[in-house]
């Protein structure tokens, strides 16, 4: 398991992520799983988003950006799921995976740091 928080909900979450990328890198694997991912991924960027507003986290613009990053890769990556294939499955898992690991360490950890510090967890 990777210890990726402090807060136990982000923690959790986030494992269900790279859950699902390590299911998108197995071989044969069906790209319907980018859809899972997307919807896995959006119901955590709105929790996160939720709390920044919550407690007005001071770089919520900078982290909402990356969320919408992540969210057009992905709407790009969905175009080419008629043309999937273990190369092209392999790239992705390869390429969100890289991604996910920079900003779960980057800017989650930044929010991680100023909820734990704020009163209302």
């Amino acid at each position: 398991m990777r210890k990726t928080s402090d807060i136990i909900w982000q923690d959790a979450q986030h494992q269900v992520l790279f859950e699902i990328l390590d299911l998108i890198r197995e071989p044969g694997a069906d790209p319907r799983v980018l859809l899972r991912l997307k919807d896995y991924s959006e119901h955590h960027f709105a929790l996160e988003e939720r709390y920044m507003e919550l407690l007005d986290f001071p770089d919520r613009d900078a982290h909402i950006e990356s969320h919408d990053r992540f969210r057009a890769e992905i709407e790009e990556i969905m175009l080419g799921l008629n043309k999937a294939d273990p190369v092209f499955m392999g790239l992705v898992a390869t390429f969100l995976t890289e991604w996910l690991t920079r900003h779960v360490f980057g800017v989650d950890k930044e929010l991680e740091a100023f909820i734990l510090a704020s009163t209302a967890k």
